[in-house]
């Protein structure tokens, strides 16, 4: 093994020959100022001085150099920073020797010697030390073999020139830039790093052609979820296949991830944007707390689990009917650095005994109830099982958290409860009033957080058509009209516990969905992501709406008004009629102890429930509210 010394020895040695070189450099220099201001004859007393004084001068620029680092830096890969730096050294030790040269008498180096000396050592100097980039970059497009690849790179912004910088210096990777993509009119014709941009996003399919084309790459992370579906659209008419880039944000962690181009994912296609939450004001509602989780082995509430824990509380708690998942995400959840104590519950909801014995035992400060069953056909066939899980599940955990002094609930409720068509939808809408309805005499606060489809989750259609196209379809769809609403799980799990950290008593949440997305346009782009031809490689077959479907989900009622809250993403409910809490209580205890036969009877039993509060309103239920349309309506003025 190498000792330090001996290491920092053989460095000292290495620097030797550039110092050597650099003094050669600025001996070299002044003596050529010399001759060019005598005109080549230089007197001899002014020989005789620079003869005693050439050392000197030499020594003060390295010196300079020293002390700027400039012997620390890697020249192969010196941008503007590093020749700045270096003229920063030349310019400081040239102001000095000018001054001292300044005040000596007799003067036997001119004072125009030390200005055209340093300017000549900033050429030669910065010419020698930039000669390793220069010569790597003199054919950019040089040292590629017979199977390179082509790439258009769809972005020429940072991470775009990045990438095209990547690949210019690494042609191993053999991919050859032959152009890019941008939007902006006043980038056409401009050359970065000798790539040119070559037009806008719907000159695509032409420069394939014209520059034969084998990979486009999408270089654009900050493009909204529309953006990326047109350029994507776009790029798989011309027939080429498509890749992205991960962010700078993720490059700078991972620098050697910027030439692992991926696919297109579905994530990519919705360009749903990071999130930032609040996370002091998170941390001061769940760090050093119990909290606990209802349906943990769910797909949003693993999620929800996983960041709750980052947030360090001192104990979490996951329920749940599913053995194997509470298992599989304890382990995943568990590490030597973590001081939070995790508990699994196997327990159903809609034993109030076993809710009890948990709460009784957890003591939980915060709860995320989040069990229910969640697929619309199984529940339109089972609204008895919808009845029992998602509705009277919903009152025990409720009863049981105020029971054992919880001090907040929040319960994820779901867009189908606006205006519910079908048997889930109604049974989350009545969850949500007992939100607003058990407030009344409860010191725990109950909120509760609404939102669409979430991207991977049980019961989402992305999954769904995902396995369609690897069984070689068909993908069956509704209608080709169909709309819904989606985000990412991490940002919906990121935003309930935003909405949970300043959630008051009774209070309704709804999170900023975005725009509304055609399943139609959707599925084919999924298609095409695998390069295939929706029709040709892969049928579509529309099966007509589904008992409980909605053409178009909807996220805010018709008497409701949007407000906002601490955080953009996240908007306040305000305008249903709040049910008494004996009243709607003993309805479902009602409907729960005198179960119709019939399952049509069920199911018209909760829809009426769940409408119970628009009974004096007159309110038809069937009139659709936009959220863009509520934002505005929130907004002052409007």
């Amino acid at each position: 093994m190498t000792s330090p010394r001996w290491a920092g020895f053989r460095t000292t040695l290495r620097l030797v020959p550039l110092v050597l070189l650099d003094a050669a450099v600025v001996i070299a220099a002044y003596t050529a100022a010399l001759a060019l201001r005598f005109d080549g004859n230089v007197p001899d007393r002014s020989i005789h001085f620079f003869t005693y004084a050439a050392p000197v001068i030499a020594a003060a620029y390295v010196l300079g150099n020293v002390l700027f680092r400039i012997y620390r830096t890697s020249w192969k890969y010196a941008g503007i920073v590093d020749a700045f730096n270096l003229a920063l050294s030349i310019g400081v030790v040239s102001i000095f020797l000018f001054a001292i040269n300044a005040f000596l008498s007799p003067r036997h180096i001119p004072l125009t010697v030390n200005v055209v000396a340093p300017a000549l050592i900033l050429i030669a100097m910065g010419g020698i030390k930039f000669w390793p980039r220069l010569w790597s970059s003199r054919n950019p497009f040089s040292g590629y073999d017979i199977g390179v690849k082509n790439v258009l790179i769809v972005g020429a912004g940072h991470t775009g020139q990045l990438l095209a910088r990547e690949f210019l210096q690494n042609p191993q990777w053999q991919y050859r830039p032959v152009g890019f993509i941008d939007d902006d009119r006043r980038l056409r014709g401009v050359r970065i790093h000798a790539v040119t941009v070559r037009g806008g996003r719907h000159d695509i399919p032409d420069v394939c052609r014209s520059r034969r084309v084998d990979l486009i790459a999408l270089a654009i992370p900050s493009a909204g979820g529309a953006v990326i579906r047109e350029v994507v659209g776009i790029c798989q008419t011309a027939g080429v296949p498509v890749r992205t880039v991960p962010g700078l944000r993720d490059l700078v962690r991972d620098a050697p991830a910027a030439a692992q181009l991926r696919e297109v994912t579905v994530d990519d296609l919705l360009g749903r944007a990071q999130v930032d939450i609040d996370a002091e004001m998170c941390a001061a509602t769940l760090h050093g707390k119990s909290v606990l989780i209802t349906g943990a082995a769910g797909y949003i509430a693993a999620e929800l689990a996983r960041q709750v824990m980052a947030f360090g509380p001192a104990e979490l708690h996951l329920l749940d009917v599913n053995e194997t998942g509470l298992y599989d995400l304890q382990r995943d959840l568990e590490s030597d650095e973590s001081r939070t104590d995790i508990r699994i519950w196997l327990c159903d909801v809609s034993e109030r005994g076993q809710v009890d014995a948990v709460f009784a035992q957890a003591r939980p400060h915060v709860v995320f109830h989040a069990a229910a069953y969640k697929h619309i056909p199984v529940m339109e066939d089972h609204p008895d099982a919808a009845l029992r899980v998602n509705v009277v599940g919903t009152l025990n955990v409720f009863a049981g958290a105020s029971d054992a002094g919880a001090r907040k609930v929040v319960f994820v409720s779901t867009d189908k409860a606006v205006n519910p068509d079908n048997v889930y939808g109604a049974t989350k809408r009545i969850g949500e009033l007992l939100v607003t309805a058990l407030g009344q005499d409860s010191k725990t606060a109950f909120a509760a957080v609404r939102f669409g489809n979430v991207m991977g989750s049980r019961g989402s259609v992305v999954p769904l058509f995902l396995r369609q196209i690897e069984r070689g379809g068909p993908v069956l769809l509704t209608d080709p009209e169909t709309t819904r609403y989606y985000m990412s799980v991490d940002e919906a799990a990121s935003l309930v516990i935003q909405a949970a950290s300043f959630a008051d008593q009774g209070q309704i949440f709804l999170l900023d969905m975005g725009e509304k997305i055609r399943t139609a346009d959707l599925a084919e782009k999924m298609i095409r992501l695998k390069g295939l031809v929706p029709g040709r490689d892969i049928q579509v077959v529309y099966t007509g709406m589904r008992p409980g479907e909605k053409l178009h989900e909807e996220l805010v009622g018709a008497s409701e008004r949007l407000l906002h809250t601490h955080h953009p993403k996240i908007y306040l409910t305000e305008g249903r009629t709040t049910v008494a809490h004996d009243e709607l209580v003993g309805k479902i205890n009602e409907l729960a102890n005198n179960l119709p036969r019939s399952r049509e009877e069920i199911a018209a039993r909760l829809h009426a429930l769940a409408r119970i509060d628009l009974r004096d309103t007159g309110e038809e239920p069937a009139q659709r509210v936009d959220v863009r349309d509520a934002r505005a309506s929130s907004d002052p003025g409007t």
